[in-house]
């Protein structure tokens, strides 16, 4: 018997372990597995027909089909191996399926399956130019032996070309083992050509699939340990994947909106079960429809599935399943669980094309009220915002050298006087790319990157301008309202920049009124105290802002130097319906009781006009009256009115 092999059974019981360790360690599901696992089997059987073959050759001459069978399957095997991990690195990278689109790539990676097996089973057997058995018995490479090595070299070439040319999808660790999976099947291949006689080959495929198993497909990156799915980790490290390739997606994200009250009345462990058996919900509903899909548990109640261009017709459709499935109610421990899963339909890159903000979607799914329905991100999600939160830098300092910002002022309307007493400026921008920009989502991304203080500036400079005009005085106009943000309000140099300004067109603080917004939290109001108070000790007039859509505390309200309360378009919308009417009253009446003007945002229409009227609200402003207008529309509207 020959020797070597003992490599081989060596080499069956280390794929036995392998085995062993693929199921403990949950490495049966997916498409990356799966392939492992055709691997592995593609080894066993070959490493078993070379020991089949060395123990026969060991009994001499006879035993000859039987030697010719077990020398082709290893042959046979031994070549496949290659073109296997050929195909696991194409899936590893995710462009296995694009080999139908690729016609050449496609026809040399099938074809030269069909030469091998072809000469391997069908010429071999009666021309022995492959391999021959002897009259002695021994195995012996035949002229086209080496033939095997060039078509198994050409599937190596193929794989790693295609590995390199993707190599920014993976880490530099990952990376290094598949390269020596490439030293240890080639080195291998190349020892046992050069010296036959030594049968090591088998024993290091093994070798190099435990390089796989550990360095390449460590569960640990991937799997959710107590659902089975893929984990946070594997989506995040997907989403990067199909970005670089510039692959389209359908992503089913699903969000459990209900998942902490359960917790509460459940308890932590009998949610856990309820998350286990929506995993296996969805587990067995991919294998009974044959839809094959990536599943994720990102933790915390929330689920994702990604199918890939593969199914571009059918994305929408799984989707409809998948919410069907995850809006159906629980049984768990005799209890029938209601489970509130938004789930939504999210097209890549058409509705988002971001990982990063893909990542943070799930937090405005969840903010959606459950209605059991299946989502489409491109009605929830604004795109252009997101991409111009990307640009938003660019997008200010362009508005600055371009001069693109400029002021529109709204009057308010007084009963009493029967007058515009006063306007509020509000900043305008638009852009050449994203057209006009909301002043929420401008002021919001320019505090962020830090512009928010050249804004204020340019602000108070053109109110200042504004007021220093002729025309001004013939408004009749008390003063003009400034919107500042608690963060601009914040600002140290706030007062500095504002007297100086105001100094050089010669305004008077009587001329000039802050709107100011609340926050949340003492400490930050505190920080806006100082400002307010110096404001209001030079003679600027104080108004809080958007009163009825925030954070109010009344003992903040008492302790302002306030002047008048804006009340929010929305507060005074829902205040006079019918059923919140005495709520929206007492705070009319709690706001003059402080001697404090309360003014109605949101006038649109004569209806509301006259019921506020009727509760007594003196100032107004909306619609009704007039819209924003540049400064020299409102000089005409109100002169002219």
């Amino acid at each position: 018997m020959n020797s070597y092999v003992i490599f081989d059974y060596c080499a069956i019981v280390v794929e036995a372990l392998i085995i062993v360790s693929l199921i403990v360690r949950k490495m049966t599901r997916g498409r990356l597995n799966k392939w492992a696992l055709v691997l592995l089997a593609d080894i066993i059987i070959a490493t078993a027909a070379d020991a089949v073959g060395l123990v026969l050759e060991g009994f001499g001459s006879g035993y000859t089909a039987a030697k010719y069978i077990a020398n082709g399957f290893t042959l046979w095997g031994t070549c496949l191996t290659s073109v296997i991990f050929c195909g696991f690195l194409f899936v590893m990278i995710g462009i296995w399926h694009r080999l139908r689109e690729r016609k050449t790539l496609s026809f040399i990676y099938f074809g030269t399956v069909i030469i091998i097996t072809v000469l391997i089973f069908v010429v071999n057997p009666f021309t022995k130019i492959i391999y021959r058995i002897g009259e002695d018995g021994i195995y012996a490479r035949g002229p086209l032996f080496y033939s095997l090595y060039a078509f198994s070299y050409l599937y190596m070439i193929i794989g790693y070309a295609e590995l390199i040319r993707y190599r920014r999808l993976f880490s530099k660790s990952k990376l290094f083992s598949v390269f020596m999976v490439f030293i240890v099947m080639v080195g291998s291949s190349i020892f046992q050509a050069f010296n036959p006689q030594h049968n090591i080959q088998m024993f290091f495929a093994a070798v190099a699939f435990l390089i796989v198993l550990f360095g390449i497909q460590s569960p640990e990156e991937r799997m959710h340990g107590s659902t089975g799915l893929f984990s946070m980790n594997g989506y995040i490290t997907d989403l990067a994947k199909y970005k670089e390739l510039n692959a389209p997606i359908g992503v089913t994200l699903s969000v459990m909106t209900n998942y902490t009250s359960l917790i509460e009345m459940l308890g932590y462990f009998t949610v856990q079960d309820i998350i286990g058996i929506l995993a296996t919900r969805l587990e067995e509903w991919a294998v009974q429809s044959n839809t094959d899909i990536d599943l994720y548990y990102l933790g915390g109640g929330r689920f994702a599935a990604i199918t890939d261009e593969r199914f571009k017709e059918d994305m929408i459709r799984i989707s409809q399943e998948i919410n069907a499935l995850m809006t159906r109610e629980v049984e768990v421990r005799e209890m029938s669980i209601k489970v509130m899963n938004n789930v939504c339909f999210i097209a890549c890159p058409d509705d988002i094309d971001d990982p990063k903000f893909l990542m943070s979607f799930d937090n405005r799914l969840e903010m959606e009220a459950f209605t059991g329905e299946l989502r489409y991100a491109e009605r929830l999600f604004d795109k252009k915002r997101f991409e111009l939160r990307n640009d938003i830098a660019k997008v200010i300092e362009r508005a600055f050298s371009e001069n693109l910002f400029h002021l529109e002022f709204q009057p308010v309307y007084s009963v009493s006087d029967k007058r515009y007493v006063r306007a509020e400026a509000f900043l305008r921008l638009n852009d050449p790319d994203f057209g006009y920009i909301r002043p929420d989502i401008l002021i919001g991304e320019a505090e962020r990157l830090n512009s928010i203080h050249a804004i204020t500036t340019y602000v108070i400079d053109e109110v200042c301008r504004f007021v220093s005009m002729p025309d001004f005085l013939l408004l009749g106009f008390d003063c003009v309202e400034i919107n500042l943000s608690p963060v601009q309000c914040m600002w140290s140099d706030l007062l500095s920049v504002l007297l100086s300004t105001m100094k050089e067109y010669n305004v008077q603080p009587k001329n000039i009124c802050f709107n100011i917004t609340d926050v949340d939290g003492k400490e930050m109001f505190e920080m806006m105290r100082d400002n307010i108070d110096a404001l209001s000790q030079v003679g600027f007039t104080i108004f809080m802002d958007d009163f009825g859509a925030g954070i109010f505390e009344v003992e903040r309200i008492a302790q302002m130097p306030l002047s008048g309360i804006k009340l929010d378009r929305s507060f005074v919308r829902e205040g006079l319906k019918p059923d919140n009417i005495d709520i929206f009253e007492g705070s009319l009446r709690m706001i003059s009781d402080l001697e404090i003007d309360p003014v109605a945002v949101g006038v649109e229409n004569e209806e509301i006009c006259n019921r506020l009227k009727e509760l007594g609200c003196n100032y107004l402003q909306g619609y009704h009256f007039c819209k924003p207008l540049e400064k020299k529309e409102l000089i005409r509207f109100i002169l002219m009115g």
